[in-house]
C-alpha cells in the first residue's frame, strides 16, 4: 500500500481533531459538573434524568403553592382566634350588663362598646394576604364587608367561590374558611322559589330535580362537592300538581318545600342546601343586584330564621337589648354569643388541622427533594478527580498528535527545487 503525504496529513490532522474533541468534552464537563451534555450521550439514562427533572420542577410548583396556602391558613387562624376574641370581650360586657348593679343608662354605654366591636368584626372580615381578601370567595379584589352608615346595614360584596391550591398531582385542597354562605342556592332558568327548609346544620348536600312534561319529577342527589351521590338526601318526596309545591316528606332534607309554579317544566334545577354558617353568617341576595348580599338588615332580621343568623346578627341583638335596657334578652345573647364562639372554633379547628397538613407536606417534598437531588448526581454528577485526571492525559495526546505530526511532515516545497 502506498503511503502518500496527503493521506498523512488527512490522518494527522484526523487525529488532532479527535484529540481536540475528547479534550473540549473534558473541559465541558468539568465547566457544568455535568457528564450528560447532549442528548444522544446516553439515552437510556437520559430518561429517568428528565423524569426526575420534571418530578423536582413539579415539586419546586407545590412547595410554592403551600407556601402560599400557608399564608392563607395562618391570616385565617389569626382572624378567627381574634374574632372569637372579640366574642368573649362582648360576652364579658353582657356578663357584667346582666348584673343587678348595673342601670340603663350603663347598659346604654355598654350598647356603645358592643357597636364598636361590630366595626372591629367589619374589619377583621376585609382581612387580607398579598392584597387578597380572604373572605371575599374568588372576587378577592376588592373589600367584600361594608357597613352602611345610618341604617346598620352590613353588606357581602364578594362570592361563594373557594380558594384551593393543588400541592400534589391531581390533589387541591381548600385554604379558606367560607366568610358567608348562602344557605340555599337554586341554579336554572327561571328558579323555584324556597318556601321552607330543615333548620339541621349537619344536613347538606345537593341534589338535581327536573319537573317534567307529565308532571313527574326527576331527581338525583349529592355530596356537596356535586359528585359523590348520596342517597339519603332524600328518600321520599311529593309533588302537587295544582299548586306546584315540591315537598321532601322523608330524608336528611325532610321539610324541604320548593315552589315550582314559575318554573319551567323540563329544566333540570340544581339546588344547593348548606345550613352552615359562613364564618360571618348567611346572606340574602339583593334584588337587582347580583354581585352584593346583605349579610344583616335591621328591617328584616326579626323575620330571620335561627339556623341563617351568625356574627352581626348576634352582636346587633345584643346591643339593640342594651339599648332597650332588655335583662331578661341578655341571658338568651349570652348563650347565642356562646354558639357563635364555638362555630369560630371550630372552623379554627379545621384551618388548624389543614395547616399540620400542608406543614407535613412541606416536610416530605424537602425530604424527596434531598434524594431526587442525589439521583440526579448519580446520573449526570461528574467525577471532577477523574475528568482532571482524564483531562490531563487527553491534553498530553493532543500536545503528542501536534509534536509528532511536525516531524512527520517537514517537507516543504524547497525539498523539490532542489
Amino acid at each position: 500500500m502506498r503511503i502518500t503525504n496527503r493521506y498523512m496529513a488527512n490522518s494527522f490532522i484526523n487525529s488532532i481533531q479527535s484529540n481536540l474533541s475528547k479534550l473540549a468534552r473534558s473541559e465541558e464537563q468539568i465547566a457544568t459538573s455535568s457528564k450528560l451534555l447532549r442528548l444522544s450521550d446516553d439515552p437510556n439514562v437520559l430518561s429517568q434524568y428528565m423524569s426526575t427533572k420534571a418530578t423536582l420542577s413539579y415539586n419546586e410548583q407545590y412547595d410554592k403553592n403551600i407556601e402560599d396556602g400557608l399564608c392563607y391558613l395562618d391570616m385565617n387562624d389569626v382572624t378567627l382566634g381574634t374574632l372569637n376574641d372579640v366574642i368573649s370581650k362582648a360576652n364579658e360586657y353582657t356578663i357584667q350588663a346582666a348584673s343587678d348593679t348595673y342601670n340603663a343608662d350603663d347598659r346604654v354605654a355598654i350598647a356603645e362598646q358592643i357597636d364598636k366591636l361590630i366595626d372591629e368584626v367589619v374589619d377583621f372580615g376585609n382581612a387580607t394576604v398579598g392584597g387578597k381578601y380572604i373572605y371575599a370567595g374568588t372576587a378577592n379584589n376588592r373589600p367584600p364587608f361594608s357597613r352602611e352608615s345610618g341604617t346598620d346595614t352590613i353588606t357581602y360584596s364578594g362570592d361563594f367561590g373557594a380558594i384551593y391550591r393543588e400541592v400534589l398531582a391531581g390533589t387541591e385542597y381548600r385554604i379558606d374558611a367560607p366568610g358567608v354562605t348562602s344557605g340555599v342556592q337554586i341554579e336554572g332558568t327561571s328558579p323555584p322559589e324556597l318556601v321552607s327548609r330543615q333548620d339541621d346544620k349537619d344536613k347538606v348536600g345537593v341534589f338535581k330535580i327536573t319537573i317534567n312534561d307529565d308532571n313527574s319529577v326527576s331527581l338525583k342527589g349529592y355530596n356537596l362537592d356535586g359528585v359523590t351521590e348520596n342517597s339519603d338526601l332524600i328518600n321520599n318526596h311529593s309533588y302537587d300538581t295544582v299548586s306546584k309545591l315540591f315537598t321532601v316528606t322523608e330524608g336528611d332534607l325532610a321539610g324541604l318545600q320548593i315552589d315550582f309554579a314559575n318554573a319551567e317544566a323540563g329544566t333540570e334545577y340544581t339546588i344547593t342546601i348548606d345550613n352552615r354558617t359562613g364564618v360571618f353568617g348567611h346572606v340574602d341576595q339583593i334584588t337587582g343586584d347580583p354581585d352584593t348580599y346583605v349579610v344583616y338588615d335591621p328591617t328584616t332580621a326579626s323575620d330571620k330564621a335561627e339556623v341563617d343568623k351568625g356574627i352581626f346578627d348576634v352582636l346587633f341583638t345584643l346591643r339593640d337589648r342594651l339599648k332597650n335596657d332588655d335583662t331578661a334578652g341578655l341571658q338568651d345573647s349570652i348563650e347565642e354569643l356562646e354558639q357563635v364562639s364555638n362555630e369560630l372554633v371550630e372552623y379554627r379547628v379545621g384551618v388548624g388541622a389543614r395547616t399540620q397538613h400542608f406543614e407535613r407536606l412541606q416536610t416530605s417534598i424537602s425530604d424527596q427533594e434531598v434524594v431526587l437531588n442525589q439521583v440526579l448526581e448519580g446520573l449526570d454528577g461528574a467525577d471532577i478527580a477523574r475528568l482532571s485526571i482524564q483531562m490531563s492525559q487527553q491534553q498530553l495526546a493532543y500536545e503528542a498528535s501536534l509534536s509528532v505530526g511536525a516531524t512527520i511532515l517537514q517537507t516543504t516545497l524547497l525539498d523539490f527545487l532542489g
